[in-house]
């Protein structure tokens, strides 16, 4: 009977690539069907990468007395460090340059404050009012659809009974001691800013140090890209909302609006918080002219708002900001969801400029990993 011939195994020496080590497996893998597992490791990962963010989004609002400082003041340098350069192109050294940029900064907060801030305040109980009455105006036309006007004052009296006892606030702190946080706040955001400032280079500098060698260079980068990032979004948006507040204001003069100051300031306040302030302010200035001016008044002031927001939508934000820094608005109201929840007001306004900066980091990590793959099929 013929025997089968055995072809000789391959020398591992002279092989062109030694052999893959085959796989640990567990007792049971072939028990459990592949996409069940995919599904199930996919899963362990989502969970991990989520539960990594809420404790780091916990211990953020544990550390609010300083992590808020912090994130205000890098925010006040992107918007300041365009200034500051053009001191250091004029020979001015470089600590004298941030002290001036911090000193007008803070000149200019003083000077809103004292012609901006008191009469806004004074005029905000007119303010809510004016929405309360006109909210519920507007309950009377859709009384067909079966809201009423006693439903929407219970609704506003019940928001006003929490906001006055302290309920949203959820803490209760003397004067004394309020008055010392918002002081020491002040100090450490001024100090911080003139800091990164005059050190941010030196600052992103020592932070690369902490990593290792192999890893600076692309750490560097993704470093400029956040600064690069963050500051395309706070400076195009103070100038966007700068924008909104003067021609919305320009509308509100024109018609005769009253207590015009407090909604172009609310008009500013809110271009901060996309999509939820746009429409929050707009409403409020609607519903004001509608009391005090008739339903006329209040449909020019709702044409010209949905006029300005479409502008910004479509004209100033990808103008001004950039289509790289654009979020969709379902990752906008998901990262202002997010940051109400865990901070409050704070949160929220913190949220987008986090989310900006984080979607053009790992835009630009996709983009490196890209690069590096088609370097690597081209290289011989």
């Amino acid at each position: 009977m013929a025997q089968l011939e055995v072809p000789p195994a391959a020398d591992p020496g002279t092989a062109d690539e030694p052999p893959a080590p085959a796989a640990a497996r567990w007792a049971g893998d072939d028990a459990v069907p592949r996409g069940l597992a995919v599904s199930s490791a996919i899963v362990l990962r989502l969970i991990i990468v989520v539960g990594g963010i809420v404790l780091l989004g916990l211990f953020a609002k544990l550390m609010l007395v300083v992590v808020l400082p912090l994130i205000i003041a890098l925010l006040l340098a992107t918007l300041l460090a365009p200034a500051a350069r053009w001191l250091r192109s004029r020979r001015v050294r470089p600590a004298p340059a941030a002290f001036l940029s911090v000193l007008l900064a803070f000149a200019a907060f003083v000077g809103l404050w004292a012609l901006v801030i008191p009469p806004f305040v004074s005029q905000v109980p007119a303010v809510a009012d004016n929405v309360q009455r006109g909210a519920g105006q507007i309950a009377d036309a859709l009384a067909p659809l079966g809201v009423t006007s006693e439903d929407v004052q219970r609704s506003i009296e019940r928001a006003r009974d929490q906001l006055q006892s302290g309920e949203v606030a959820g803490q209760v702190l003397s004067g004394a001691l309020l008055l010392v946080q918002w002081v020491a706040a002040i100090l450490l955001i001024v100090v911080l800013t003139f800091f990164f400032l005059k050190d941010g280079e030196q600052l992103r500098d020592w932070t690369v140090t902490l990593f290792a060698q192999r890893r600076r260079t692309m750490l560097a980068e993704v470093l400029d890209r956040a600064w690069g990032a963050l500051a395309a979004y706070v400076q195009g948006v103070f100038l966007v909302a700068t924008i909104d507040a003067l021609l919305i204001g320009i509308v509100l003069l024109l018609v005769g609006v009253p207590i015009a100051l407090p909604l172009i300031v609310l008009t500013f306040l809110a271009a901060f918080f996309p999509i939820v302030g746009a429409v929050l302010a707009g409403a409020a200035a609607v519903l004001v002219a509608l009391v005090s001016n008739g339903t006329v008044d209040a449909l020019i002031v709702l044409a010209a708002i949905v006029v300005v927001q479409q502008l910004e939508g479509n004209v100033f934000y990808p103008v001004v900001v950039g289509k790289r820094l654009r979020l969709h608005p379902v990752a906008i109201l998901l990262a202002l969801t997010a940051g109400a929840v865990l901070a409050g007001v704070a949160g929220a306004f913190l949220a987008i400029p986090v989310a900006a900066v984080t979607s053009a980091v790992l835009d630009h990590v996709r983009q490196h990993r890209a690069e590096e793959r088609s370097q690597s099929v081209v290289t011989p």
